[in-house]
């Protein structure tokens, strides 16, 4: 074989050679980019609301691309009750107010407690909304709306964040995500930032209880301006918690009714 045609030889095998590991590093990138991220299984066997198996939740990485996934598979319990503390704050002062919250099925109980003093009952129904402040006998009666609002209501008034504003936060401004305590509850976290105001966003969100258990909102200087923090959430209600001003006991009427 002639001197040129070894050197074609070579060129062609060195040529290919070069392609080859070329393919197979592309390959290798495209994959590392593109993998799905592990998730549970949304089609897995449900557990009981308020029973969220954390022990299957902490062996899944939590990261900002998949927060909303993990949160998704949470579930609140169908009876509960707890006290939840509201704050806000601003440059030389700050207010409150504390809410004692009873749920059942489609009913809420909101017993609301401003810093002043000042008392307020707010009832909801599926299809209705009851108000009043203590010492009324009257309540206001309202329309709670559509099917579903009762719920969307219920968190409004108590100007609480829920699981499912974590649901529809943008992805593309979660800044970070994990696994956390908040007091004495082992919690899935997300931190966001509002695209307009900048402020940023802070998350807790029980694993047992998928309910929100704290959440912070800080301005763009850094100044905390918004807390809310929940107590110990127990599986059960006080049915007085759901009596009108008159004495009507209200769940008793709407749920036989």
């Amino acid at each position: 074989m002639s001197t040129r045609r070894i050197l074609v030889v070579m060129i062609f095998g060195i040529l290919f050679i070069a392609a080859l590991v070329g393919v197979m590093l592309l390959t290798s990138y495209l994959r590392r980019d593109y993998d799905p991220v592990p998730l549970p299984e949304i089609s897995a066997p449900a557990v009981a609301p308020g029973n969220n198996a954390p022990d299957m939740l902490s062996s899944i990485k939590v990261t900002r691309e998949n927060i909303q996934e993990v949160v998704s598979t949470l579930s609140r319990p169908d009876v509960y009750s707890r006290d939840i503390t509201i704050e806000s704050f601003w440059e030389g002062g700050q207010s409150g107010h504390s809410i004692s919250v009873s749920v059942t099925g489609g009913f809420t109980s909101l017993r609301t407690i401003s810093s002043t003093g000042i008392e307020k009952r707010i009832l909801i129904t599926p299809d209705t909304i009851y108000i009043w402040y203590r010492g009324d006998r009257t309540p206001y009666i309202g329309n709670a709306g559509t099917a579903g609002d009762d719920l969307k209501d219920a968190d409004e008034y108590q100007m609480l964040v829920t699981y499912e504003d974590v649901l529809d936060l943008d992805k593309n401004y979660i800044l970070d995500a994990g696994y956390t305590r908040f007091g004495d509850e082992e919690c899935v976290y997300a931190e966001y930032r509002e695209p307009w105001l900048g402020y940023i966003m802070k998350y807790y969100v029980s694993i047992d209880l998928g309910l929100i258990v704290g959440a912070e909102e800080y301005d763009v200087t850094g100044a905390l301006v918004y807390r809310m923090s929940a107590g110990e959430c127990a599986f059960e209600i006080d049915a007085a918690a759901f009596t009108l001003p008159d004495g009507t006991e209200l769940l008793t009427l709407e749920t036989t009714g």
